[in-house]
């Protein structure tokens, strides 16, 4: 969250996108994530009202959507960024604060229900609550990766890989975005054990190019990005997963030269 950047973000957009007219009720309220992502906790500010008091990490808009004038906390050496920045961006999330999330709906009921039966280790459960939430909201672009996620964690490779195809299928990463369910798992090391365990199967299987898709969308998931090149690359070979093969590639092309520019700012 603005300034700070730290949520529990169920899921982590790849590209640096979210569809911003999401308003649905799934995506709108997190918890503090448990993981140093950004190696610090922010400090949240409490806001008084006349009923009650409470605490967010919104430091540059109050509940009535007006600017605020208070001064922003350094924690750990790390500053802010300035609230006078990204004005439209800033106008757009005062918008959907003010706005507020979407009834709940059966979907968002599903989703919930995934969400919990995923953090406790029950895989086949969250297959199951979100695939309904999938067919409850066939137009929602984030959920078929919520999906893609319980198969991979249940060990079912091909049917993950399937549908990580059907979720990038028609995505364009610049306007819908690439998403990684990273935030589904209690905590990292599950997340990593399992990845091991895939690594595993490809260098066993290393013909199965569905297998190589996964380990790349994953490696790209969790930001290793130079390791995730190669299988992406031994998928692309295969014509059934050219096209998912290439976006991720090129997904992954683009965020290296986003950090090459970026580490040059920094010289």
């Amino acid at each position: 969250m603005y300034p700070y950047y730290l949520r529990k973000y169920v899921f982590v957009s790849l590209g640096g996108y979210w569809p911003i007219g999401y308003t649905y009720s799934r995506y709108y309220w997190y918890g503090c994530h448990p993981y140093y992502w950004y190696g610090y906790y922010p400090i949240a500010r409490e806001v008084q009202t006349d009923t009650y008091n409470y605490y967010t990490y919104n430091y540059y808009y109050t509940g009535d959507g007006v600017a605020t004038s208070e001064s922003y906390p350094v924690t750990d050496g790390i500053e802010p960024v300035d609230h006078t920045t990204f004005a439209d961006i800033r106008e757009k999330l005062a918008q959907q604060e003010a706005q507020g999330p979407d009834e709940a709906t059966l979907a968002d009921a599903f989703f919930e229900e995934a969400v919990n039966a995923f953090e406790a280790g029950d895989y086949a459960i969250a297959i199951e609550k979100f695939a309904e939430a999938n067919r409850l909201a066939p137009d929602d672009m984030v959920l078929p990766f919520a999906y893609t996620q319980a198969l991979f964690a249940n060990g079912q490779y091909a049917e993950a890989a399937a549908a990580l195809r059907m979720a990038l299928a028609d995505v364009s990463p610049k306007k819908d975005g690439v998403f990684y369910p990273r935030g589904l798992y209690a905590d990292d090391d599950a997340l990593f054990e399992q990845i091991d365990g895939l690594n595993k199967q490809v260098e066993l299987y290393g013909f199965d190019t569905d297998l190589q898709l996964l380990l790349g969308y994953h490696l790209l998931g969790i930001g290793e990005l130079d390791a995730a090149l190669y299988p992406l690359q031994q998928a692309k070979l295969d014509s059934k997963n050219i096209k998912a093969a290439t976006v991720l590639i090129d997904l992954l092309q683009r965020i290296k030269s986003e950090n090459d520019e970026a580490e040059k700012k920094d010289i």
